[in-house]
């Protein structure tokens, strides 16, 4: 097993590595001075968000004169004279480098079980960067580009895979933001193409099956009330136009009775309708040929539309050894499409994230479909079985900014009346931001 050889070598020499390097942090950190903890348990693989932090990102990715600033005539004049600088402060990146990984895919269960992969790598796996922080006086700002990498197994390009290539705008998000009164209020208008499941929380979720919740763009209002409450209407032309002939909305509201980074609770119900959003059949295999007209479904084949989900977020930073973060919810799908035909789905998640000295972590999820039917256009109702899906991440985090992370999960295939087998995955991965 040389390859296993190899991996014990590259994990030596990225531990002697990483302990002579700095420990140089990312955007946030250079703006408000604070350490990655202080707004995340964990920033690996996705990002989490403390108390602090879900304040931070609601009042426009800012806190007070943090920047630094020159400024012509009175003092405190809001004429447009003031020039905001440290593009350097608050540019950051991140990148990703499998150095093994392997997977089994799901299959058909009437058919002979497949044999896995090989073992494979991919050193430049994900390269990314970000802008964050104040672009005016009461304006922020959230956006992440990725860099597609090249890899000659699948596109022909160049050597083996160091090639990066089209850059896509990942996700954006601009707040214009006030503090009136006393207290900790916000009052902000906002614009982005992020998740209605997760408007406070960012990318990190309980992984309870939501729908297809996807949306191209969409603007709104939010509030923040004396850290106890928070809400956020929006509304969206939709998920892949820009026209507002079909129309989605949302509302979001949470309470907070628990609000410090000793111990933080925020129970959220969020809800989505309207007549323009994915379809949560579309893309099962099988569901076109029963579509009138062979087609599938698409967002402009939607008929009425309502994603509901209730979760809980729950957690702690640093009581002695340890930090927590959690989430847990429940949802409840329902959609009709314009043949008459239509889906259910309603599922369960939690997600789970427990770190002893900001160093060692585990990062593990369940989730299960509960319920899940397509109704065709004929009203018979085709049940789309599956099994509970999981994922385990271990991480040894070096430094604030580098991790290596050893992860494993399942993975299933949805089909109509059929339960296929399960498949499985797993990798090793360093991550470093700087």
């Amino acid at each position: 097993m040389r390859w296993l050889r190899g991996a014990v070598v590259l994990a030596v020499l990225g531990v002697v590595v990483a302990q002579i390097a700095s420990a140089r942090v990312p955007s946030f950190v250079r703006q408000t001075g604070l350490v990655c903890n202080q707004c995340h348990v964990t920033w690996t693989p996705t990002p989490d968000l403390t108390f602090t932090a879900v304040k931070f990102r609601m009042n426009g990715y800012r806190t007070p004169w943090v920047a630094e600033k020159i400024e012509a005539g009175q003092e405190g004049a809001l004429g447009g004279r003031r020039l905001l600088l440290g593009v350097t402060g608050y540019l950051s990146y991140h990148m990703r480098s499998n150095l093994f990984q392997q997977s089994k895919g799901a299959s058909d269960p009437t058919l002979p079980e497949p044999t896995a992969g090989p073992v494979t790598s991919n050193p430049f796996s994900s390269l990314a960067w970000d802008y964050t922080g104040p672009i005016a006086e009461n304006v922020g700002i959230w956006t992440e580009w990725y860099s597609t990498n090249f890899n000659p197994v699948t596109t022909g390009a160049g050597s083996v895979g160091n090639q990066f290539g089209a850059v896509r705008n990942d996700e954006f998000d601009v707040r214009m933001g006030w503090n009136p009164g006393e207290g900790g209020n916000i009052v902000s208008v906002f614009i982005n193409n992020q998740g209605q499941t997760s408007p406070f929380f960012g990318a990190f979720g309980s992984g309870a099956p939501a729908g297809g919740q996807g949306q191209f763009i969409h603007t709104g209002v939010a509030a923040w009330i004396k850290d106890r409450i928070a809400v956020q209407l929006a509304v969206a032309p939709g998920v892949d136009n820009l026209d507002y002939k079909r129309m989605t909305y949302g509302v979001v509201l949470a309470a907070i009775p628990m609000n410090t980074d000793a111990m933080w609770l925020m129970p959220t119900f969020s809800m989505l309708v309207g007549n323009d959003m994915a379809p949560t059949a579309g893309g099962l295999p099988g569901v076109a040929a029963l579509s009138k007209g062979g087609a599938g479904y698409t967002s402009q084949s939607m008929g009425d539309a309502t994603r509901t989900l209730f979760d809980v977020r729950f957690g702690f930073l640093d009581h002695g050894h340890w930090s927590f973060n959690s989430a847990t919810g429940y949802s409840w799908n329902k959609e009709t499409y314009n043949d008459g035909a239509g889906s259910t789905l309603v599922g369960i998640g939690t997600t789970w994230r427990v770190w002893y000295d900001r160093t060692y972590g585990i990062n593990a999820g369940v989730n299960k479909r509960l319920k899940y039917d397509f109704t065709d256009a004929s009203g018979v109702v085709h049940p789309v079985p599956s099994d509970l899906g999981y994922s385990v991440l271990l991480v040894y985090r070096q430094a604030m900014n580098f991790a290596w992370e050893f992860g494993f999960s399942n993975n299933q295939s949805l089909r109509l009346d059929q339960n296929w087998r399960n498949g499985w995955s797993w990798n090793l991965q360093w991550h470093f931001l700087y």
